[in-house]
């Protein structure tokens, strides 16, 4: 597979994991019943969006740091009581949203672009 072809592959597939987990974020709230605090909880990824858009480079590599700390909480509501069908989507969705920038922004810097 050509470095291109990975380009595009990863871009794609960064998008979709990451507006992918803004739903499952937001559904999460909703069918859990929580207080309205929770509902800012998807705010830090959204500050995320223009820079995604326009393919920013460096907006990848802080992405991949705060999405760490929404698999941490993933894996904090996985080991409660209450587990949730949607908190097992939020930590698939957060491993593959921080692997695919990850290679993207390689692939970017490789290429030099």
């Amino acid at each position: 597979m050509t470095a291109e072809r990975v380009l595009d592959v990863t871009r794609k597939l960064t998008h979709m994991s990451y507006f992918g987990l803004l739903a499952v974020l937001i559904a999460n709230s909703i069918v859990q019943g929580a207080p309205w605090i929770f509902y800012l909880w998807p705010i830090p990824l959204m500050i995320f969006i223009p820079g995604l858009l326009r393919d920013n480079t460096r907006t990848l590599i802080w992405l991949c740091f705060v999405v760490l700390l929404y698999f941490y909480m993933a894996i904090d509501n996985l080991a409660g009581s209450r587990a949730h069908l949607l908190d097992h989507a939020e930590l698939v969705l957060t491993v593959i949203l921080f692997t695919s920038a990850m290679i993207w922004a390689r692939c970017k810097q490789k290429l030099g672009l």
